[in-house]
Formats: C-alpha cells, sequence, structure tokens
C-alpha cells in the first residue's frame, strides 16, 4: 500500500500539472501531456541501474549482506549520474525535432519544448529520487519513500503553482514553469533521502567503508540485471510515443490528443498501482531467495500476482462509472470528453491483465530474471498494439476507438504470456 500511495502521489502531481496549466488552453494541455510521453523515454535507460540494484539490494539484504548492499547503492547512484548526464545534452537539443515527429500543431511543439528543455535540466536530480526509492524498497521498506515523495512532491505543486502563473512576485513562465516546478521538488526530496541512508537508521546505510568510484565489475553485474528492463521500458513508451502519433493522426486530431493527454493521467494512476504490486512481488521474491527459501519465494510471487489482479478490478470500477465526471473538470469540450470517456473505459477493461504482466514480471526481477518480460514487451507492444490498431483505427475505419481496442489486446496478451513464465518456476535456478 505506500508503495501503491507513493505511486499514485507521482500521477496525481502530473494531474496538478495538467490542471493548473489548463487554464492556458487547450494548446498548454496536449503540451504537457505529450511532453509527459517523451520523459518516460529516456527516463527508462535510467532503470538499466536501478532495476539492478533494486534484486542485488534485496536479495543481499535477505542474506544480511550490509556492506554488499552499501556498495550496490553506492555504484547505482554513480551510474545513474554519468547515464542521465549524457541523456540530459541529447535531450536538449533533441527536444523540438522529437515533438514535431508527432505530428501536433505548431504551437504545441512550442510549448512542449521549453517544458522538456527544463526537465532535462533537472534529469539527473529526479533519476536519483527514481534511484534512492529504488533502494529502500530493496530492504522492504516502502513506508520512508512514500515520506520523502509526500514531502517532494508538495513542494513540486505549490512550486508549479507559482512559477506556472507567476504568483507572489514570480513572473508567469507558462508551461516551462511546470517542469521547473517539479525540479525543485525533486531537489529538495533528493536531499532528504540521502541524509536519512547516511543516518544509520535503517537497514540499508551508506557505508564509509564503500565507494562512489565507478567500480567496473559491479557495475556490469547491475547493468546484466538491469539492461533488459531498461529495453523493456523502451520498446513500451517507444511503442506509445508512435501510439500518440497514431491518435493525432485520427480525424477527431487535436480533441483525440486532448482527450489522450487527459484520459492518460488516470490510466497511469492504475499504472502506477500495477508497478507497485511489481515493486512488492521484487522485494519479496528477492529477499525470500537471498534468504534460501524458494519455496517462500513462490508462495509471495503467487499472492502478489492474486491480490494485485482483484485490485485493479476493483479500482477499474470507479473509473468507468467516473469518467464523463473525470473529463469534465478538464474540459467542457463535448468531443473531447466523449472520446476520454471510451478511452477510459478500455484502460479499466485492460489493466487488470497489465497487472497480472507486471506482478509477474516483478517476482521475475526480484531473481534477477529480467530478459523474458522485455520480450513479452516486444511482441505485445510492437507485434499486437500498433499493427492492430493501425488496422482497427484506419483500415477498418474505427479512427480512435480501434486504437482504444488495441490497448485491451495488448494487456491480455502481455499478462498471459508473463504469468505463464513465472508458474513454470525456472527462475528459481538463476544466480544474480
Amino acid at each position: 500500500m505506500p508503495v501503491a500511495l507513493s505511486s499514485q502521489i507521482d500521477t496525481l502531481v502530473g494531474i496538478a500539472d495538467i490542471f493548473i496549466v489548463s487554464g492556458l488552453g487547450a494548446d498548454a494541455i496536449s503540451a504537457v501531456g505529450m511532453a509527459r510521453l517523451f520523459i518516460m523515454v529516456p527516463g527508462v535507460v535510467m532503470i538499466s541501474a536501478t532495476t539492478g540494484a533494486f534484486a542485488m539490494v534485496a536479495q543481499h539484504i535477505g542474506g544480511g549482506r550490509l556492506h554488499e548492499a552499501s556498495a550496490t547503492a553506492k555504484q547505482t547512484f554513480t551510474l545513474v549520474t554519468l547515464i542521465t548526464g549524457s541523456l540530459s545534452l541529447i535531450g536538449w537539443f533533441g527536444a523540438r525535432v522529437c515533438l514535431e515527429a508527432m505530428s501536433l500543431a505548431p504551437a504545441v511543439v512550442e510549448l512542449g519544448t521549453d517544458y522538456l528543455r527544463v526537465f532535462f535540466v533537472g534529469m539527473t536530480v529526479l533519476s536519483l529520487n527514481h534511484a534512492l526509492s529504488s533502494c529502500f524498497y530493496g530492504t522492504g521498506d516502502a513506508r520512508t519513500p512514500l515520506y520523502i515523495n509526500l514531502f517532494a512532491s508538495l513542494l513540486k505543486v505549490g512550486a508549479t503553482y507559482v512559477l506556472v502563473l507567476g504568483r507572489f512576485g514570480f513572473p508567469a513562465a507558462g508551461v516551462a514553469g511546470a517542469a521547473a516546478g517539479n525540479l525543485i521538488g525533486g531537489a529538495g526530496g533528493l536531499a532528504i533521502g540521502f541524509l536519512l541512508l547516511y543516518s544509520g537508521r535503517f537497514r540499508l546505510c551508506l557505508l564509509p567503508s564503500t565507494s562512489y568510484r565507478l567500480d567496473p565489475k559491479l557495475a556490469r553485474r547491475i547493468l546484466r540485471i538491469g539492461i533488459p528492463s531498461a529495453l523493456q521500458g523502451l520498446f513500451r513508451n517507444g511503442s506509445s510515443l508512435i501510439f500518440a502519433k497514431l491518435v493525432a493522426l485520427t480525424t477527431a486530431g487535436t480533441a483525440a490528443v486532448a482527450a489522450y493527454s487527459i484520459g492518460n493521467q488516470i490510466e497511469r494512476l492504475l499504472r502506477r498501482t500495477s508497478l507497485s504490486f511489481g515493486v512488492a512481488a521484487t522485494t519479496l521474491v528477492g529477499n525470500s531467495l537471498g534468504a534460501q527459501q524458494q519455496d517462500v519465494a513462490v508462495q509471495r510471487g503467487r499472492s502478489a500476482n492474486l491480490v494485485g489482479v482483484v485490485a485493479m478490478i476493483l479500482c477499474g470500477l470507479p473509473v468507468m462509472l467516473l469518467a464523463r465526471p473525470f473529463m469534465a473538470l478538464f474540459t467542457d469540450v463535448p468531443e473531447v470528453i466523449a472520446i476520454g470517456v471510451i478511452y477510459l473505459w478500455a484502460v479499466a477493461l485492460a489493466e487488470p491483465f497489465m497487472c497480472l504482466g507486471i506482478t509477474a514480471g516483478g517476482a521475475l526481477r526480484g531473481a534477477g530474471d529480467t530478459k523474458p518480460t522485455l520480450y513479452y514487451t516486444i511482441i505485445a507492444q510492437w507485434l499486437v498494439r500498433l499493427p492492430m490498431g493501425y488496422v482497427l483505427a484506419f483500415s477498418f475505419g474505427l479512427q480512435e476507438h480501434g486504437l482504444w481496442i488495441a490497448l485491451v489486446l495488448l494487456s491480455v496478451v502481455q499478462g498471459l504470456l508473463t504469468w505463464r513464465k513465472f508458474r513454470r518456476g525456472l527462475w528459481l535456478d538463476r544466480e544474480i
């Protein structure tokens, strides 16, 4: 539950960003919504470090190897800094080109470029926050990241409000102010997180006997586990970007993009709840395997999957019932509301299957087995979602409704394939 709450806070910050800039018009809403899709693409590269650290810290803590856990955490922070520092430069110069490739209106491209460039300036800070949370989760501590994230998120929303609208004597920065507000909140959370890890009060402590200096051997171990997860994220989010382009190419055009930008916040809300069950599965399975308790690892993995799927069925019901009132909070354009309602119904149907795939994949990740989920993502996202979406939308003339159907189909395929892999149990014999 703390992991889920922390994830929902992140999503609510995204919704707050959309809400704060909504007074600036539909172009601003679309700019922030589309820019946040691009934010996920470089962010998943950072997963190459944090996923490996998560699994390794979980097993080190489960086996009582505190020195190794500290060394892994420090090496992760070094890797994240090196990776995101390079990506920030690429993102700064490539922001406009990426948005123009999405067939967006010129005004949306201009606003989105401002947002993305500010984000890339602070990308390392925000990525280190994620790395800190992953290390805490590896110890089984989900509450501390929640408290840190709550503080950082309040700071983000407050700073975004002030900077976007120009309150308390600050000049109105518009859409770029939303990105700057997120950076300010992230910096505050990062400072608190490091202070806590050095305090010695937690299962994971950054020991002075371990170093931040790059250790090629340890780095390779971390990346060997994490790179498949990073590639999985790249394929998943790359598919999402092309999917968004298909939305923009439908006959509804800007109205469909606006509906997708608003409704996507609810999809993220549900998705991050699903991801929280994946985090729980990784921690529980990793700790159990580190303690040489394979039977317990299997039972915990099954329990996480069962609870996750049931929870997402229950979470999907209010989304379907309240889809129209939610869309009406952000816009009074009837076409945008109508498109968004159908989209949210599809999201509610798809998410239990997606949760099955995410949670089963989390259990595999706790064992360091991250390649199968990469393969299943490629199959579901690139061989099901995009081809089927294109055919249904444009060949069969269903337009955006065909894209929503493809969303459900990909979730069913990915969920069932990953669950099948978990049930086979071959991951129990894997060594990190």
